[in-house]
Protein backbone atom coordinates (compact mmCIF):
# COMPACT_ATOMS: atom_id res chain seq x y z
CA UNK A 1 0.00 0.00 0.00
CA UNK A 2 1.51 3.33 -1.06
CA UNK A 3 0.80 6.30 1.16
CA UNK A 4 0.28 9.81 -0.17
CA UNK A 5 2.59 12.54 1.15
CA UNK A 6 1.49 14.27 4.34
CA UNK A 7 2.22 17.71 5.73
CA UNK A 8 2.85 17.60 9.46
CA UNK A 9 4.34 20.11 11.92
CA UNK A 10 4.79 22.64 9.13
CA UNK A 11 7.00 20.32 7.08
CA UNK A 12 6.33 18.42 3.84
CA UNK A 13 7.79 14.94 3.53
CA UNK A 14 7.46 12.66 0.52
CA UNK A 15 7.62 9.40 2.43
CA UNK A 16 5.54 6.61 3.89
CA UNK A 17 3.25 7.45 6.77
CA UNK A 18 5.50 7.48 9.83
CA UNK A 19 3.94 6.16 13.04
CA UNK A 20 5.38 6.07 16.56
CA UNK A 21 4.14 3.54 19.12
CA UNK A 22 5.26 4.45 22.67
CA UNK A 23 4.87 1.51 25.08
CA UNK A 24 6.47 0.58 28.40
CA UNK A 25 8.14 -2.67 27.39
CA UNK A 26 8.28 -5.12 24.50
CA UNK A 27 10.48 -7.84 26.03
CA UNK A 28 9.60 -10.77 28.27
CA UNK A 29 8.34 -8.47 31.01
CA UNK A 30 5.89 -6.70 28.71
CA UNK A 31 3.02 -9.19 29.08
CA UNK A 32 0.09 -8.08 26.86
CA UNK A 33 1.11 -4.52 26.01
CA UNK A 34 4.34 -5.36 24.22
CA UNK A 35 2.78 -7.78 21.72
CA UNK A 36 0.08 -5.21 20.92
CA UNK A 37 2.63 -2.60 19.86
CA UNK A 38 4.92 -5.11 18.16
CA UNK A 39 2.25 -6.82 16.08
CA UNK A 40 0.46 -3.62 15.16
CA UNK A 41 3.72 -1.97 14.05
CA UNK A 42 4.72 -5.05 12.06
CA UNK A 43 1.40 -5.17 10.19
CA UNK A 44 1.44 -1.41 9.56
CA UNK A 45 4.88 -1.78 7.97
CA UNK A 46 3.52 -4.52 5.71
CA UNK A 47 0.82 -2.04 4.67
CA UNK A 48 3.49 0.48 3.63
CA UNK A 49 3.95 2.57 6.78
CA UNK A 50 7.16 3.29 8.64
CA UNK A 51 6.06 2.17 12.11
CA UNK A 52 8.46 2.40 15.05
CA UNK A 53 8.41 1.75 18.79
CA UNK A 54 9.80 3.68 21.76
CA UNK A 55 10.07 1.70 24.98
CA UNK A 56 12.17 1.29 28.15
CA UNK A 57 13.70 -2.10 27.33
CA UNK A 58 17.36 -3.09 27.10
CA UNK A 59 18.87 -4.12 23.77
CA UNK A 60 18.80 -7.79 24.77
CA UNK A 61 15.06 -7.61 25.40
CA UNK A 62 14.53 -5.71 22.15
CA UNK A 63 16.43 -8.40 20.25
CA UNK A 64 14.24 -11.09 21.83
CA UNK A 65 11.05 -9.13 21.01
CA UNK A 66 12.17 -8.61 17.43
CA UNK A 67 12.77 -12.32 16.99
CA UNK A 68 9.35 -13.15 18.44
CA UNK A 69 7.37 -10.64 16.40
CA UNK A 70 9.27 -10.26 13.17
CA UNK A 71 9.51 -6.49 13.59
CA UNK A 72 13.12 -5.47 12.81
CA UNK A 73 15.06 -4.50 15.92
CA UNK A 74 16.09 -1.28 14.16
CA UNK A 75 12.46 -0.18 14.39
CA UNK A 76 12.56 -0.38 18.20
CA UNK A 77 14.34 2.20 20.37
CA UNK A 78 14.91 1.52 24.05
CA UNK A 79 15.41 4.42 26.46
CA UNK A 80 17.02 3.97 29.90
CA UNK A 81 15.01 4.72 33.01
CA UNK A 82 16.12 7.17 35.69
CA UNK A 83 15.27 6.90 39.39
CA UNK A 84 13.07 4.16 40.93
CA UNK A 85 11.81 1.74 38.29
CA UNK A 86 8.24 2.01 39.56
CA UNK A 87 8.14 5.64 38.37
CA UNK A 88 8.89 4.61 34.76
CA UNK A 89 10.65 7.92 34.03
CA UNK A 90 13.11 8.34 31.17
CA UNK A 91 14.62 11.81 30.65
CA UNK A 92 16.17 10.56 27.40
CA UNK A 93 12.77 9.67 25.97
CA UNK A 94 11.46 13.10 26.91
CA UNK A 95 14.51 14.75 25.31
CA UNK A 96 14.03 12.72 22.13
CA UNK A 97 10.43 13.93 21.92
CA UNK A 98 11.63 17.55 21.91
CA UNK A 99 14.31 16.95 19.27
CA UNK A 100 14.60 15.95 15.62
CA UNK A 101 13.77 12.33 16.48
CA UNK A 102 10.32 13.50 17.57
CA UNK A 103 9.78 15.56 14.44
CA UNK A 104 10.14 12.44 12.29
CA UNK A 105 6.60 11.17 12.94
CA UNK A 106 3.20 11.86 11.41
CA UNK A 107 1.12 10.14 14.12
CA UNK A 108 1.73 8.95 17.69
CA UNK A 109 -0.20 5.88 18.88
CA UNK A 110 0.48 5.33 22.59
CA UNK A 111 -0.26 1.95 24.25
CA UNK A 112 0.08 2.59 27.95
CA UNK A 113 -0.69 5.12 30.70
CA UNK A 114 0.98 6.29 33.92
CA UNK A 115 4.57 6.46 32.59
CA UNK A 116 6.84 8.97 30.88
CA UNK A 117 5.54 7.60 27.60
CA UNK A 118 2.65 9.97 28.32
CA UNK A 119 5.06 12.86 28.95
CA UNK A 120 6.70 12.19 25.59
CA UNK A 121 3.32 12.01 23.85
CA UNK A 122 2.30 15.35 25.39
CA UNK A 123 5.50 16.93 24.05
CA UNK A 124 5.06 15.42 20.61
CA UNK A 125 1.53 16.84 20.47
CA UNK A 126 2.26 20.29 21.96
CA UNK A 127 5.72 21.05 20.57
CA UNK A 128 5.77 19.03 17.35
CA UNK A 129 2.07 19.40 16.45
CA UNK A 130 1.61 15.66 15.86
CA UNK A 131 -1.86 14.02 16.17
CA UNK A 132 -2.00 11.52 19.02
CA UNK A 133 -4.00 8.34 19.60
CA UNK A 134 -4.16 6.94 23.14
CA UNK A 135 -4.87 3.25 23.75
CA UNK A 136 -5.34 2.70 27.54
CA UNK A 137 -5.67 -1.10 27.17
CA UNK A 138 -8.04 -1.33 30.13
CA UNK A 139 -6.15 1.14 32.33
CA UNK A 140 -9.21 3.38 32.82
CA UNK A 141 -11.48 0.63 34.17
CA UNK A 142 -12.66 1.40 37.70
CA UNK A 143 -10.68 -1.42 39.34
CA UNK A 144 -7.49 -0.44 37.51
CA UNK A 145 -7.80 3.27 38.36
CA UNK A 146 -8.41 2.50 42.04
CA UNK A 147 -5.36 0.23 42.23
CA UNK A 148 -2.33 2.31 43.35
CA UNK A 149 -4.80 5.18 43.52
CA UNK A 150 -2.49 7.82 45.00
CA UNK A 151 0.19 7.28 42.37
CA UNK A 152 -2.37 7.55 39.58
CA UNK A 153 -4.01 10.68 41.02
CA UNK A 154 -0.59 12.33 41.06
CA UNK A 155 0.08 11.19 37.49
CA UNK A 156 -3.30 12.52 36.35
CA UNK A 157 -2.56 15.92 37.85
CA UNK A 158 0.99 16.05 36.48
CA UNK A 159 0.55 14.87 32.89
CA UNK A 160 -1.94 12.06 32.32
CA UNK A 161 -5.20 14.01 32.23
CA UNK A 162 -3.68 16.49 29.79
CA UNK A 163 -2.53 13.55 27.67
CA UNK A 164 -5.99 11.96 27.61
CA UNK A 165 -8.15 15.07 27.22
CA UNK A 166 -6.09 16.49 24.37
CA UNK A 167 -5.60 13.30 22.37
CA UNK A 168 -6.79 13.54 18.79
CA UNK A 169 -8.53 10.20 19.29
CA UNK A 170 -8.88 7.51 21.94
CA UNK A 171 -8.56 3.86 21.01
CA UNK A 172 -11.14 1.51 22.56
CA UNK A 173 -10.77 -2.25 22.23
CA UNK A 174 -14.52 -2.89 22.28
CA UNK A 175 -17.82 -1.00 22.37
CA UNK A 176 -18.00 -1.47 26.14
CA UNK A 177 -14.80 0.54 26.60
CA UNK A 178 -16.42 3.58 24.95
CA UNK A 179 -18.66 3.92 28.00
CA UNK A 180 -15.62 3.55 30.29
CA UNK A 181 -13.97 6.53 28.58
CA UNK A 182 -17.11 8.65 28.75
CA UNK A 183 -17.58 7.89 32.47
CA UNK A 184 -14.02 9.06 33.01
CA UNK A 185 -15.08 12.43 31.57
CA UNK A 186 -13.40 12.14 28.18
CA UNK A 187 -15.22 13.62 25.18
CA UNK A 188 -12.63 12.85 22.46
CA UNK A 189 -13.47 10.87 19.33
CA UNK A 190 -13.08 7.16 20.01
CA UNK A 191 -11.95 4.54 17.49
CA UNK A 192 -13.21 1.04 18.32
CA UNK A 193 -10.52 -1.33 17.04
CA UNK A 194 -10.01 -4.72 18.73
CA UNK A 195 -6.73 -6.43 19.45
CA UNK A 196 -5.80 -9.28 17.16
CA UNK A 197 -3.75 -12.37 16.54
CA UNK A 198 -1.02 -12.67 13.93
CA UNK A 199 -2.34 -14.76 11.06
CA UNK A 200 0.57 -17.18 11.24
CA UNK A 201 -0.43 -17.94 14.85
CA UNK A 202 -3.70 -19.40 13.59
CA UNK A 203 -1.81 -22.41 12.25
CA UNK A 204 0.65 -23.12 15.09
CA UNK A 205 0.42 -26.60 16.60
CA UNK A 206 2.14 -27.18 19.92
CA UNK A 207 3.09 -30.56 21.39
CA UNK A 208 0.90 -31.60 24.36
CA UNK A 209 3.14 -34.54 25.28
CA UNK A 210 6.16 -32.25 25.53
CA UNK A 211 4.29 -29.93 27.90
CA UNK A 212 3.08 -32.81 30.07
CA UNK A 213 6.66 -34.06 30.33
CA UNK A 214 7.87 -30.54 31.17
CA UNK A 215 5.50 -30.19 34.13
CA UNK A 216 5.45 -33.87 35.14
CA UNK A 217 1.82 -34.68 34.40
CA UNK A 218 0.36 -38.09 33.62
CA UNK A 219 -1.13 -38.67 30.18
CA UNK A 220 -4.69 -38.91 31.50
CA UNK A 221 -4.65 -35.67 33.55
CA UNK A 222 -7.05 -33.07 32.13
CA UNK A 223 -5.59 -29.55 32.11
CA UNK A 224 -7.28 -26.31 33.11
CA UNK A 225 -4.85 -23.54 32.17
CA UNK A 226 -4.35 -20.06 33.66
CA UNK A 227 -1.68 -18.14 31.75
CA UNK A 228 -1.17 -14.53 32.72
CA UNK A 229 0.60 -12.42 35.33
CA UNK A 230 0.20 -13.70 38.88
CA UNK A 231 -1.05 -10.41 40.22
CA UNK A 232 -4.06 -9.30 42.31
CA UNK A 233 -6.21 -8.05 39.44
CA UNK A 234 -6.22 -11.47 37.78
CA UNK A 235 -8.59 -12.89 40.41
CA UNK A 236 -6.78 -16.07 41.42
CA UNK A 237 -8.29 -16.09 44.95
CA UNK A 238 -11.75 -16.15 43.32
CA UNK A 239 -10.65 -19.13 41.24
CA UNK A 240 -9.33 -20.97 44.29
CA UNK A 241 -12.63 -20.40 46.09
CA UNK A 242 -14.58 -21.57 43.04
CA UNK A 243 -12.57 -24.78 42.70
CA UNK A 244 -12.87 -25.50 46.42
CA UNK A 245 -16.65 -25.26 46.17
CA UNK A 246 -16.73 -27.92 43.45
CA UNK A 247 -15.37 -30.66 45.68
CA UNK A 248 -15.00 -33.96 43.83
CA UNK A 249 -16.45 -32.45 40.61
CA UNK A 250 -12.93 -31.29 39.70
CA UNK A 251 -11.42 -34.74 40.17
CA UNK A 252 -9.13 -35.71 37.29
CA UNK A 253 -8.36 -32.09 36.41
CA UNK A 254 -5.15 -30.19 37.17
CA UNK A 255 -5.02 -26.40 37.29
CA UNK A 256 -1.79 -25.13 35.73
CA UNK A 257 -0.94 -21.57 36.84
CA UNK A 258 1.58 -20.14 34.39
CA UNK A 259 2.95 -16.63 34.58
CA UNK A 260 5.36 -14.21 36.17
CA UNK A 261 4.89 -13.24 39.82
CA UNK A 262 4.04 -9.62 40.67
CA UNK A 263 3.96 -8.02 44.14
CA UNK A 264 4.79 -11.44 45.69
CA UNK A 265 1.21 -12.48 44.91
CA UNK A 266 2.27 -16.05 44.17
CA UNK A 267 3.23 -16.52 47.84
CA UNK A 268 -0.23 -15.26 48.86
CA UNK A 269 -1.94 -17.79 46.61
CA UNK A 270 0.35 -20.60 47.76
CA UNK A 271 -0.47 -19.72 51.37
CA UNK A 272 -4.19 -19.75 50.58
CA UNK A 273 -3.88 -23.17 48.95
CA UNK A 274 -1.93 -24.52 51.93
CA UNK A 275 -4.59 -23.33 54.36
CA UNK A 276 -7.31 -24.92 52.26
CA UNK A 277 -5.26 -28.12 51.71
CA UNK A 278 -5.69 -27.76 47.94
CA UNK A 279 -2.10 -28.14 46.76
CA UNK A 280 -2.37 -31.58 45.10
CA UNK A 281 -4.06 -30.62 41.82
CA UNK A 282 -2.80 -27.06 41.37
CA UNK A 283 0.69 -26.36 40.00
CA UNK A 284 2.71 -23.21 39.43
CA UNK A 285 4.99 -23.58 36.41
CA UNK A 286 6.42 -20.06 35.97
CA UNK A 287 6.28 -17.94 32.81
CA UNK A 288 5.89 -19.74 29.47
CA UNK A 289 7.44 -18.41 26.27
CA UNK A 290 7.97 -19.48 22.69
CA UNK A 291 7.21 -23.12 21.85
CA UNK A 292 6.54 -24.05 25.48
CA UNK A 293 3.61 -21.63 25.51
CA UNK A 294 2.27 -23.24 22.33
CA UNK A 295 2.68 -26.65 23.97
CA UNK A 296 0.67 -25.50 27.01
CA UNK A 297 -2.26 -24.43 24.84
CA UNK A 298 -2.03 -27.71 22.90
CA UNK A 299 -2.22 -29.70 26.14
CA UNK A 300 -5.02 -27.67 27.76
CA UNK A 301 -8.67 -28.56 27.33
CA UNK A 302 -9.90 -25.37 28.97
CA UNK A 303 -8.50 -21.90 29.68
CA UNK A 304 -9.55 -19.62 32.54
CA UNK A 305 -8.95 -15.93 33.31
CA UNK A 306 -10.91 -14.90 36.44
CA UNK A 307 -9.96 -11.20 36.31
CA UNK A 308 -11.28 -8.22 38.24
CA UNK A 309 -10.13 -5.80 35.49
CA UNK A 310 -9.01 -6.14 31.86
CA UNK A 311 -9.00 -4.34 28.55
CA UNK A 312 -9.33 -7.01 25.89
CA UNK A 313 -6.68 -9.52 26.99
CA UNK A 314 -4.58 -10.99 24.21
CA UNK A 315 -4.36 -14.29 26.04
CA UNK A 316 -8.09 -14.90 25.44
CA UNK A 317 -7.51 -14.43 21.71
CA UNK A 318 -4.44 -16.68 21.87
CA UNK A 319 -6.40 -19.40 23.62
CA UNK A 320 -9.26 -19.27 21.13
CA UNK A 321 -6.79 -19.19 18.23
CA UNK A 322 -5.26 -22.37 19.67
CA UNK A 323 -8.70 -23.99 19.76
CA UNK A 324 -9.10 -23.91 23.55
CA UNK A 325 -12.47 -22.74 24.99
CA UNK A 326 -12.30 -19.95 27.56
CA UNK A 327 -13.90 -19.09 30.88
CA UNK A 328 -13.48 -15.43 31.78
CA UNK A 329 -15.35 -12.67 33.57
CA UNK A 330 -17.23 -9.58 32.46
CA UNK A 331 -14.07 -7.62 33.32
CA UNK A 332 -13.23 -8.08 29.63
CA UNK A 333 -15.53 -7.56 26.60
CA UNK A 334 -15.95 -11.20 25.66
CA UNK A 335 -19.71 -11.73 25.47
CA UNK A 336 -18.98 -13.61 22.22
CA UNK A 337 -17.84 -16.54 24.33
CA UNK A 338 -21.52 -17.02 25.15
CA UNK A 339 -23.12 -15.93 21.89
CA UNK A 340 -20.72 -17.94 19.71
CA UNK A 341 -20.70 -20.92 22.10
CA UNK A 342 -16.93 -21.06 22.50
CA UNK A 343 -16.70 -20.49 26.24
CA UNK A 344 -18.25 -18.89 29.31
CA UNK A 345 -18.48 -15.15 30.07
CA UNK A 346 -19.58 -14.76 33.69
CA UNK A 347 -19.90 -12.26 36.52
CA UNK A 348 -16.86 -11.40 38.63
CA UNK A 349 -17.52 -13.72 41.55
CA UNK A 350 -16.46 -17.09 42.88
CA UNK A 351 -20.06 -18.32 42.56
CA UNK A 352 -20.28 -17.44 38.87
CA UNK A 353 -16.88 -18.98 38.15
CA UNK A 354 -17.88 -22.15 40.04
CA UNK A 355 -21.05 -22.42 37.96
CA UNK A 356 -19.13 -22.17 34.70
CA UNK A 357 -16.48 -24.60 35.89
CA UNK A 358 -19.07 -27.13 37.06
CA UNK A 359 -20.60 -27.11 33.58
CA UNK A 360 -17.29 -27.15 31.71
CA UNK A 361 -15.46 -29.79 33.74
CA UNK A 362 -18.15 -32.38 33.25
CA UNK A 363 -18.09 -32.05 29.45
CA UNK A 364 -16.28 -34.76 27.51
CA UNK A 365 -13.08 -33.81 25.72
CA UNK A 366 -14.74 -33.87 22.28
CA UNK A 367 -17.41 -31.35 23.33
CA UNK A 368 -14.73 -28.97 24.62
CA UNK A 369 -12.74 -29.46 21.41
CA UNK A 370 -15.85 -28.60 19.39
CA UNK A 371 -16.20 -25.36 21.38
CA UNK A 372 -12.52 -24.69 20.72
CA UNK A 373 -13.01 -25.07 16.97
CA UNK A 374 -15.81 -22.51 17.10
CA UNK A 375 -13.49 -20.14 18.99
CA UNK A 376 -10.81 -20.57 16.34
CA UNK A 377 -13.34 -19.54 13.68
CA UNK A 378 -14.30 -16.44 15.69
CA UNK A 379 -10.67 -15.28 15.78
CA UNK A 380 -10.03 -16.13 12.13
CA UNK A 381 -13.08 -14.16 10.99
CA UNK A 382 -12.79 -11.09 13.21
CA UNK A 383 -9.59 -10.76 15.22
CA UNK A 384 -6.39 -10.65 13.17
CA UNK A 385 -3.71 -7.96 13.37
CA UNK A 386 -4.01 -7.47 9.61
CA UNK A 387 -7.62 -6.31 10.01
CA UNK A 388 -6.81 -4.12 13.02
CA UNK A 389 -3.80 -2.53 11.29
CA UNK A 390 -5.87 -1.59 8.23
CA UNK A 391 -8.31 0.19 10.51
CA UNK A 392 -5.56 2.10 12.30
CA UNK A 393 -4.12 3.33 9.00
CA UNK A 394 -7.61 4.45 7.95
CA UNK A 395 -7.87 6.27 11.28
CA UNK A 396 -4.53 8.03 10.77
CA UNK A 397 -5.58 9.22 7.31
CA UNK A 398 -8.67 10.81 8.85
CA UNK A 399 -6.68 12.50 11.63
CA UNK A 400 -4.30 13.93 9.05
CA UNK A 401 -7.16 15.29 6.94
CA UNK A 402 -6.58 12.89 4.05
CA UNK A 403 -9.92 11.01 4.22
CA UNK A 404 -13.36 11.04 5.82
CA UNK A 405 -14.22 9.78 9.27
CA UNK A 406 -14.18 5.94 9.48
CA UNK A 407 -17.42 4.24 10.50
CA UNK A 408 -15.71 2.69 13.55
CA UNK A 409 -15.01 6.14 15.08
CA UNK A 410 -17.52 7.37 17.70
CA UNK A 411 -17.78 11.13 18.15
CA UNK A 412 -20.85 11.39 20.40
Amino acid sequence: MHQKPFTTSGEHRDSALSVLHPVMLVGKGAFGLGPVALNLAKEQNILGCDARIWCFDTQDEITWASGQSGLPSGNITGFPLSGPRKLWFSPRMVKAAYGPEGRAFDVVHQHCLWTSCSLATNILRRKQGIPTVIDPQGSLNTWAVNNSRLKKRLALAAYQRENLENASCLHALADSEVEVFRRFGLSNPIAVIPNGVAEDRLHVAGCPERFRHHVGLKADARILLFLSRITPKKGLPLLVEAIESLGDASSGWVLIIAGADEFNHKAEIEGLLERKKMTADIRFVGPLYDSLKDDAFAAAELFILPSHSEGAPLVVLESLAAGVPVITTTASPWEELNTRHCGWWVDISAEALAGALAEALRLPAEKLAEMGRRGHRVVTENYTWTTSARKTVELYHWLLGASGKPDFVVTG
